[in-house]
């Protein structure tokens, strides 16, 4: 699975969810034909849990539990519950599969689907996650079927299931893991050969659901990144630069603090009440580049085939979930697949395997804030900046890197021992970047060069100028500080300081006096005044080392030393013809373009330089 995997979620065109029951394997043949002639070479697939473990209770007097039973009252052929005719059905997808070149990624607990429930009959009143009668029937439904498909040369991978966090009501983190960790041992004791995917969404750093204990037992995480269901992520069109964005910085943010990779496993644009079918190709194609070039395995579209001439639930239910797919209802392929076909054909004429990207810092996420809404927009103003992060949550272990940056901080900020390891970190010789909602930093004083003259809780909003730009402020925490031995960089429209540095020990600290990220997070607008500056004026030390660097805020730069050459991919985030804005003095000559043009990146494109 190291290469880049090009590929789909996949229904068949003629059935949807209920493609099992309805079997018509002429259509299957078909659909996976078109799809591997339009390049693609890796589908998410689902054996509908309803239908592959149709169990149920057979009750006797006074509603009492006498035995389980197939559907119809037939007895188990196999001891795991397992429907043979569907066990059949997917041996021979696998068969077409692997005719047409398809590896398959198989979602194994497919209890949910775009918004329905499809879970046996046996545990209907039962919780999926705690119910030992629930765990019992999981378990064998992952040996029953993990041992008869592990055969199957077409399957890449195990996934838990899509979306598995959306079946039931976990009630606290322990059960979550509990349930996690259950699946993906049961699968492991069956097949130790193939990695397990996550196939979770929506996790988050201190919830039920948590990205840490997902990376610690899936070999890799999975993001679900479609801008109208992440918070925070449509306010502006999807063709525009900060949602555009967003699935390369979501993807990021998963992979760092899961420290697994991390697969863009469903992206799509929800269908045409959100944009033509060229925006969603365009949409497509700057996720394809950027994710690529950030170390993702992979981007997979949500879904195939358009479902409007379907009538069972969830179709005839949400409309939302109708015309999502790559190719339309005559079986035409839309943009979208035109263009993962075409990024196809430049990765083969390319024959570049790409060196791991280089990291500059790390962005710790602390304490009590909006985690991803932090990381989003702090991962956004660093590339704006020409930096490539990483993330951090305050209570792991840090990574060393030169840069630190410890974004609109609230209240308890982090625990002691995390605040003292980073201190050191700065003392040694990194920098910090600090930016402020209404958290506490002991030894404040000491650590910034400014001391606190009063604080109150009464919102504050205003304007003030730095680097011959003017920029506005939102806080909801006003502290009024005066300098010590910090240097005053910026004031506010009070004379209060706003921006400032004091050395630390070998290191430096910059404190911006107003919770930039949390409030851009609001402003639909925010990321055209260059906010980005301060990121750079806080990471100009390690700016400074670099050979190459970008100046165009709305072009993205990853880079990538090899044994012999250091590779540039430079991605343009926007519906404009962009030239990155170059600067490698002395380094002119030892540098090769092997695709694009540096100086007009065409729209939603890359170029790719090598020196």
């Amino acid at each position: 699975m190291k290469e880049f995997m090009l590929g789909v979620n996949y229904w068949a065109s003629h059935a949807g969810t209920d493609m099992w029951r309805d079997w018509n394997e002429d259509i299957v043949e078909k659909d996976l034909k078109l799809l591997a002639d339009n390049g693609l070479d890796v589908l998410r697939v689902f054996p509908n849990w309803r239908d592959f473990q149709p169990v149920k209770p057979v009750l006797g007097g006074g509603h009492s539990m006498r035995e389980y039973r197939m559907e119809n009252d037939q007895y188990p052929g196999n001891p795991c519950y397992l429907d043979e005719v569907m066990l059949e059905r997917f041996e021979r997808f696998c068969r077409i599969a692997e005719k047409n070149g398809l590896k398959l990624i198989v979602g194994l607990i497919t209890g949910w689907m775009s918004g329905r429930l499809f879970v046996p009959a046996a545990l209907y009143e039962k919780n999926i996650f705690t119910d030992p009668t629930a765990l019992f029937f999981q378990q064998l439904f992952i040996k029953g079927f993990v041992g008869r498909m592990k055969g199957q040369k077409a399957v890449c991978a195990w996934d838990l299931g899509n979306e598995c966090n959306c079946m039931d009501q976990a009630h606290k983190r322990e059960e979550a893991y509990s349930w996690s960790s259950v699946i993906v041992n049961a699968i492991k004791s069956c097949d130790q050969t193939r990695p397990v995917i996550s196939g979770m969404h929506s996790l988050e750093l201190e919830g039920v659901w948590n990205i840490q204990d997902q990376g610690e037992l899936t070999d890799i995480l999975t993001t679900h990144p479609y801008p109208f269901w992440v918070e925070h992520c449509q306010r502006t069109p999807l063709n525009s630069f900060r949602t555009l964005m967003h699935a390369t910085a979501q993807t990021q943010y998963y992979a760092s603090i899961g420290r697994k990779p991390c697969l863009v496993e469903e992206l799509g644009s929800m269908g045409p009440m959100i944009c033509e079918e060229e925006t969603a190709a365009d949409f497509l194609k700057v996720n394809l580049w950027s994710n690529w070039a950030n170390g993702s395995p992979g981007v997979l579209w949500w879904c195939a085939f358009d479902q409007t001439q379907l009538t069972a639930p969830p179709y005839d239910w949400n409309m939302c979930e109708r015309e999502l797919g790559m190719v339309d209802v005559n079986r035409q392929p839309k943009p979208s697949l035109l263009c993962m076909r075409e990024f196809k054909k430049q990765m083969d004429s390319l024959e570049l395997e790409l060196p791991e990207k280089q990291t500059d810092g790390v962005c710790i996420l602390s304490k009590g804030q909006d985690h991803w809404g932090i990381a989003y927009m702090s991962y956004i103003l660093a590339v704006q900046a020409g930096l490539t992060l990483d993330f951090a949550y305050c209570e792991q272990e840090l990574p060393e890197a030169g840069m630190y940056f410890l974004p609109s901080i609230c209240m308890d900020v982090m625990s002691k021992k995390s605040y003292f390891d980073l201190k050191k970190k700065v003392y040694d010789g990194a920098s910090l970047y600090i930016s402020m909602k209404d958290g506490f930093l002991t030894e404040f004083r000491e650590f910034t060069g400014l001391k606190v003259i009063t604080a109150e809780k009464s919102s504050r909003q205003g304007t003030f100028w730095w680097e011959e730009s003017s920029f506005a402020y939102r806080k909801p925490y006003h502290i009024r500080l005066a300098a010590e031995r910090a240097e005053v960089l910026a004031e506010d429209d009070g004379g209060n300081p706003i921006f400032s540095v004091a050395s630390y020990g070998a290191g430096k600290v910059y404190f911006l006096n107003f919770p930039m990220e949390e409030m851009l997070l609001e402003e639909e607008s925010g990321l055209e005044a260059p906010c980005y500056h301060f990121y750079e004026k806080a990471a100009e030390a390690v700016l400074g080392k670099r050979k190459i660097r970008k100046t165009n805020p709305y072009v993205g730069m990853t880079l990538h030393q090899g044994t012999d050459n250091t590779y540039a991919v430079l991605v343009n985030y926007s519906a404009e013809i962009q030239d990155a804005g170059i600067l490698c003095p002395g380094s002119e000559k030892t540098i090769s373009c092997l695709f694009g043009n540096v100086e007009q990146i065409e729209p939603f494109g890359a170029a790719i330089i090598r020196f």
